[in-house]
Order: C-alpha cells, then sequence, then structure tokens
C-alpha cells in the first residue's frame, strides 16, 4: 500500500505542477488585466463619477481575486516538492510526519481547488493519495524504537 499511495502521491505532484502554473499565470493575467483597465487611457474617456466608482469597484475585485489566484498557484507550486518528497519516503519507509505533513497538503490543495473551480476526477487522485499517506504514515508509527532485549 506504501508504494500505492507513493505512486498516486507523484502523479498528484504532477496535476498540481500543471495546475499551479496555470493558476500562477491565470491570476497574473487576471491582476494585469485589471490594472489595464483602470489605467489613464482608459480613464480619460468622459465617464460619469458614478460610472469611475462602478469601475474602480471592479477592478480592485478582480485584481484581489487574481493575486488569490496566484497565491494558489504558489501554493501548488510549493506542494510539488513536497509531495515527490512524501513519496520517496514512503518508498524508504521513512518519515512518517513528513508524510503525514505531505499528506494533508495534498488533501488542502484539493479542497482548495474544489472551492475555486469544481470537483473533477484530477480532484480524487490527490485525495487518494493524501488519504493513503496518512494511513501509511500512521501504520508506520511515530518512530519510537523498540527496546533492545538484553540476555540474562
Amino acid at each position: 500500500m506504501k508504494v500505492a499511495a507513493g505512486v498516486i502521491l507523484i502523479i498528484a505532484a504532477l496535476f498540481n505542477l500543471f495546475a499551479g502554473l496555470a493558476y500562477l499565470g491565470g491570476g497574473a493575467a487576471t491582476s494585469g488585466l485589471s490594472g489595464a483597465v483602470n489605467s489613464e487611457y482608459v480613464q480619460q474617456n468622459e465617464m460619469t463619477s458614478e460610472q469611475r466608482a462602478e469601475l474602480d469597484r471592479v477592478t480592485k475585485e478582480v485584481g484581489s481575486s487574481g493575486m488569490g489566484f496566484m497565491a494558489f498557484g504558489v501554493y501548488l507550486l510549493v506542494s510539488v516538492g513536497i509531495l515527490i518528497a512524501g513519496a520517496v519516503f514512503l518508498f524508504t519507509n521513512k518519515k512518517p510526519q513528513f508524510i503525514m505533513i505531505a499528506g494533508g497538503m495534498a488533501i488542502l490543495g484539493e479542497v482548495i481547488g474544489i472551492l475555486i473551480t469544481a470537483f473533477g476526477i484530477t480532484n480524487i487522485v490527490g485525495i487518494v493519495g493524501g488519504v493513503l499517506a496518512i494511513i501509511c504514515a500512521k501504520s508506520m508509527g511515530g518512530g519510537a524504537e523498540q527496546p533492545i532485549e538484553t540476555a540474562e
């Protein structure tokens, strides 16, 4: 089961890599577009004060959502390394605490992704990988050493 959990974590890491790049690029494009809309060139057109206030409100909302997408993209990119390291530790049967953190990050990333967009097959892979990693890490124990029996 540890090998299966590790392979699923690596697959989830690949999905997170591509999703993280997409969120980072999409967030940057959204933030840039909101800045362009609010530029002096657009503002020079004749607009009433109500229209300008509405434009300012909308561009602030769009700009902040772009920053949120970028932050989530960075989280996903950071999780790629942690998930791969967690998979390696699963393969070598070491560091159960780190594996639990990697599993938690996989689950958290998928839950946030579901809240931002929609539920999909890639979310299932991340959630299953995270849950299996946590189960395997708990079965490893906390690293407590067994007492050595001495000959009497």
